[in-house]
């Protein structure tokens, strides 16, 4: 659907300083966000509350050699960050006296990874009862257990100890026993409250280390930096806001991720065709965290775990090559349910919620990012799982997705997540339907019956013939773009079509030749655009939207358009 554009008022000729003002940064803080600094703008990890209490048992657990087991999550950042961690742990165990065989260590520091049909979101009390049961005596929770009171609790019952590495949105209450480390816990200090899941628990790594140091062992001063390419990942994949104390980890995450010596890694990118030193958080986005995503979604998140974990490339190789086929098979899957997905949808409703008996429900949550997209709502997609039925929400236009599940009442089997995404479970199809028209209540008093509109920011009108590499080159200087710090888009209006035709073999790509003002012809791309074909024939004017990227193709490197938006040319004399 086309968007309404939002223009922003023109305040600087320097495109920078128009991009950093138009982005309420004060003029005062340009030169700190154009250029990171890790000592300025990172914080210490001991200002959260609970941090000296968790360093203080996971030492005593290295040096009785206790069994501890990290509970990540299924999606990309619980697989980054439960990877990160055990990283950290068996890398301090390593280094302690007497030092334990890396057979040792294996054993005693493990990751478990839910499985999402099985198991679910979250902490599974049926996990806590059988880690219990194999003489677990510290569990670690990486990217979920803050919406799970009843199972840590229980697990303090059973006579582990619990430490939450956790950003999602608080439950109604919070786990008795276990040390919090979260950024919107109660009372909590942390500055920061958009960590990701993989970036507390990078913290709690970072305190860690500190520590090591104090007590005299062979951990260089800055080691814990080879981990923030899991960081860098994870914040892109989890939609973070990319300013703040967030922009100066994906800055030096990235620079890591360039560098990275991870077997796993490197395969994932041979494997998407792409060149180490061009990494940037696109590539994140649309080439690393899919393939992570993939292996949650239709079998184990366990093989994303192994592939970033391995350490030697025939391991990382096998387990890249596996990810490859499954993010094919996810396309292809993906494709086919969002089809069925547009058929039955009712998009007269405030908030879409759609269901299909045949959906996998690893794949909801890309329906409902996909309904989002297209028809500018609230979206709801669910699956059945068992006896069960599972459902992932994506937002947009302000509804806060938490809020708008709470309001409708006691049905839930299991829910959470953030403001703009969500997933929940329910019991009956009877309760997807309460659930249905109750949502779509809030959302219609939300909206105040009016429909939402889907708004597209711009940063300036910029004629194409002023587009040039230079001119990229110094907006590249905002980068990393992302949640919060988008890559700007920019509009140029009434432009001569040349010529329209369709760019792929599946007829969904657009390519467009049209006439700047200064009467030279320029090429724009348009992912997604094919069916604007037919409106395009020679002479037609059009407005576009339009980022500019660098094309690289067999050695060759280009500036690049690509369509965000496009509209038809109007009023004109």
């Amino acid at each position: 659907m086309s968007k309404a554009w939002v223009i922003q008022p023109k305040v600087s000729d320097d495109v920078v300083r128009q991009l950093l003002l138009s982005r309420n940064i004060p003029e005062a803080e340009h030169e700190a966000f154009l250029s990171p600094d890790w000592e300025k703008g990172t914080h210490s990890p001991w200002l959260f509350s609970d941090m000296p209490l968790a360093v203080d048992r996971v030492f005593a657990a290295l040096e009785e050699g206790e069994k501890i087991v990290i509970h990540g999550d299924y999606d990309a950042d619980g697989v980054c960050g439960s990877t990160l961690l055990f990283g950290a742990l068996t890398d301090i165990w390593g280094k302690l006296t007497p030092r334990p065989s890396l057979g040792q260590a294996s054993y005693n520091i493990s990751v478990f990874l839910p499985d999402r049909e099985k198991d679910g979101y979250g902490v599974a009390m049926h996990t806590i009862e059988r880690l219990a049961a194999e003489g677990v005596q510290l569990l670690i929770t990486v990217d979920c257990g803050i919406a799970n009171a009843d199972q840590l609790d229980r697990a303090a019952e059973l006579g582990m100890d619990v430490i939450v590495c956790d950003h999602h949105q608080l439950g109604e209450r919070l786990p008795e026993a276990a040390m919090i480390l979260h950024p919107l816990a109660p009372g909590e200090e942390y500055p920061n409250k958009m960590l990701c899941g993989t970036g507390v628990a990078f913290k709690l790594a970072s305190a860690l280390c500190d520590e090591a140091r104090k007590r005299g062992l062979a951990v260089p001063v800055g080691y814990e930096k080879w981990w923030l390419d899991l960081v860098a990942i994870a914040t892109v994949t989890d939609v973070m806001p990319l300013v703040g104390e967030n922009r100066v980890l994906e800055y030096f995450g990235l620079t890591v991720l360039r560098k990275t010596r991870r077997p796993g890694l490197l395969a994932i990118l041979t494997s998407a065709g792409v060149d180490l030193e061009s990494v940037d958080t696109e590539t994140i986005g649309f080439r690393i965290g899919p393939r992570l995503n993939a292996a949650g979604r239709l079998a184990s998140a366990s093989l994303a775990f192994s592939t970033l974990a391995a350490t030697d490339q025939a391991t990382a190789q096998k387990a890249a090559a596996e990810l490859e086929i499954l993010n094919s098979e996810r396309q292809n899957i993906s494709a086919t349910s969002y089809k069925q997905a547009a058929e039955i949808v009712d998009d007269k409703a405030a908030v879409l919620v759609v269901y299909h008996e045949d959906w996998l429900p690893g794949i909801v949550g890309l329906v409902a990012g996909r309904l989002v997209n297209d028809y500018g709502k609230p979206a709801f997609a669910f699956a059945k799982a068992g006896e069960h039925y599972v459902g992932s929400g994506r937002s947009v236009a302000g509804l806060h997705l938490v809020e708008a599940m709470n309001s409708c009442g006691d049905i839930y089997l299991k829910k959470g997540g953030h403001p703009q995404a969500c997933g929940l479970s329910l019991a009956s199809l009877e309760n997807l339907e309460l659930f249905r028209e109750r949502v779509g209540s809030f959302a219609d008093k939300f909206f105040g019956g009016v429909e939402p509109v889907q708004s597209l920011l711009i940063e300036a009108e910029l004629p194409l013939e002023t587009a040039s590499m230079a001119l990229l080159t110094d907006l590249n200087r905002c980068a990393p773009f992302g949640e919060g710090n988008r890559a700007p888009v920019f509009a140029a209006r009434g432009l001569p079509v040349v010529v329209a035709e369709i760019m792929g073999g599946s007829g969904a790509h657009l390519r467009l030749t049209v006439q700047d003002g200064a009467k030279q012809r320029k090429k724009l791309v348009g992912f997604g655009f094919g069916s604007w074909l037919s409106a395009l024939p020679a002479g037609t004017l059009v407005d576009v939207a339009y980022t500019l990227e660098v094309n690289e193709w067999n050695g060759r490197r280009e500036l690049q358009c690509r369509i965000v938006d496009l509209k038809l040319t109007e009023n004109v004399d």
